[in-house]
């Protein structure tokens, strides 16, 4: 298996290298990858991958010069080039390298990588030092075998790939299977990989009884741990198993386009299980009319109602169980259909809207709270070291203008020399509940009296949103005891991500841009090399 990997490995790193215009091919590798296979990983113009990443440092860090990424890549392998790439390898840099398991069994496992000259590439493997035996042909083409720990990996190429197979017998299966046309559409510059999750996740699920008990029995021994963390924990963990059991599949794309780093993911539920019978699109109102925009993050999200409530009352009945299905629908409601933004001008400033029934008033909510406090704190302060570290003041309702507000403060004391306070402003306006974080709820009031630009995301899914690097960095920064110097950035970091659920399957992007990231990134990796 180690040399199986090893071989993998190099054939991928090659095709890293550089970019090199190749002939067309005439299969294709993906046209042989197993479309339920239980893990499998695609690595698809790795040379495009390489120009991109190369693009972004010359725009975002230009003082590293040209050509960093390949250069350094051609260093290593000794490449004169990126015209040698095909001549030396016998690879096509701009195809895909394939890698899959069918089963647990490490039998199962398949490789398939573009590769015009087969021979060379045989050849690459002999100056590896991997020890090859020439066996029986498979329709004629030449077949090759090497020992693994797992048994023999058997090799042949054509048609422009290589192949690879843990019997004579699979092998031929894939000669058979190659064609020019493949049902798997991969984004170019990019790893894709798929995890068939009915097949994993039970053999996980097995394990989690086991787990379960570990984890419990650890949190049993600290004696400083406060009683409702494990009951927290096994909640948590209820939920893991659900997602283990209900899960169908989940894919992860990684890559670039000419402008942007590009992270895609999907998951899809068991057709009939409970989670993909309640992830179904509902239209709802959207929360961020109510608020305004945030210059360190703005967040849409709106989760089915059922999800919502049940987790809320999995949650909730972890410190309390004296809470009726009203108060259980009114937590739920915020959790299913609400937006937050946040702000740099003060310390963790934010507002947020939430949906609330219609004939929710300001006093409910001022008796809904005070009443979860008065069941939530008794439990906390059962832990001294947990009832030391913060404290929360009811400040009932305060009229502030003409509105009336429900208003609470929380203070955190993280040591003897620092804390925090934060003062909450809430209050109900055309249909929605308000909240606010500051001194004074300054943004609540204009937002009331209409004097306000509502927010906006480019992302239209229920889960979307957009956040400054620099603001968060900036933010956390200021939590911290002390300070410290953050260097200068030309550009911010702007993480915009669109998502959302339909017919049992959810769906997510997160993009950012490739220049500003590349950027910042090597801004950091200067200050953090300054401090060692």
């Amino acid at each position: 298996m180690k040399l199986y990997l090893v071989a993998a490995l190099v054939v991928a790193l090659m095709l890293m290298a550089c970019g090199s215009d190749s002939t067309v091919e005439e299969a294709s590798p993906l046209s042989v990858l197993p479309e339920r296979a239980m893990i499998s990983f695609v690595l698809n113009d790795p040379a495009a991958l390489v120009r991109n990443i190369d693009g972004f440092i010359e725009d975002g860090a230009p003082l590293l010069g040209v050509k960093l990424l390949e250069n350094l890549i051609c260093e290593q392998l000794a490449l004169p080039s990126m015209d040698s790439i095909t001549s030396r390898y016998g690879v096509d840099p701009s195809g895909q390298v394939v890698l899959w398991m069918e089963s647990a069994m490490p039998t199962s496992s398949g490789m398939a990588v573009s590769a015009p000259d087969f021979p060379l590439f045989i050849s690459l493997l002999e100056e590896m030092g991997v020890e090859l035996t020439t066996e029986e042909s498979i329709d004629g083409l030449p077949v090759y075998s090497m020992d693994a720990e797992q048994g023999k990996m058997f090799f042949t190429g054509t048609r422009g790939v290589a192949l690879m197979a843990m019997s004579s017998i699979k092998l031929s299966a894939l000669v058979s299977s190659l064609s020019s046309e493949t049902q798997s559409a991969i984004a170019p510059a990019s790893l894709n990989m798929k995890f068939n999750l009915s097949m994993i996740g039970p053999m996980a699920a097995g394990q989690m009884p086991m787990a379960r008990m570990l984890m419990m029995q650890g949190m049993a021994a600290d004696t400083t741990m406060p009683a409702f963390v494990p009951a927290f924990m096994d909640v948590y963990m209820d939920g893991i198993e659900s997602l283990l059991t209900q899960a169908d599949m989940l894919e992860i794309t990684i890559g670039t386009d000419a402008e942007n780093f590009v992270m895609k993911k999907r998951i899809s539920f068991i057709p009939g299980t409970e989670l993909a019978e309640l992830l179904v699109h509902s239209p709802a109102t959207d929360m961020l009319d109510f608020i305004t925009m945030g210059d360190v993050a703005t967040v849409r999200f709106q989760m089915p109602s059922e999800i919502a409530f049940e987790i809320t009352k999995a949650f909730t009945e972890v410190f309390t169980t004296e809470l009726d299905d009203e108060v259980l629908e009114f937590w739920s409601s915020m959790a299913s259909n609400g937006a937050v933004s946040i702000y740099n001008d003060d310390f963790i400033h934010m507002t947020a809207a939430y949906e609330v029934n219609s004939d929710v008033s300001v006093e409910d909510i001022a008796v809904m709270y005070s009443d979860y406090l008065y069941l939530l704190m008794p439990l906390l302060e059962q832990n001294a070291e947990l009832e030391g570290s913060f404290s929360i003041e009811d400040n009932g309702i305060v009229e502030i203008d003409g509105t009336n507000f429900y208003s609470m403060s929380m203070s955190i004391l993280p040591d003897s020399t620092s804390s925090f306070t934060f003062n909450y402003w809430m209050t109900v306006h055309n249909g929605a509940l308000l909240l606010e974080t500051a001194p004074e709820p300054a943004v609540l009031l204009s937002i009331i009296a209409g004097d306000y630009v509502p927010a906006e995301l480019t992302g239209s899914g229920e889960m979307a949103g957009e956040m400054s690097l620099a603001g968060y960095l900036n933010m956390v920064m200021a939590m911290g005891v002390g300070e410290m110097d953050i260097p200068e950035i030309g550009s911010d970091v702007i993480i915009h991500w669109d998502g959302g659920y339909s017919d049992g399957v959810v769906t997510g992007e997160m993009i950012m841009d490739g220049s500003d990231a590349l950027a910042t990134g090597f801004a950091f990796f200067g200050l953090i090399s300054a401090m060692e």
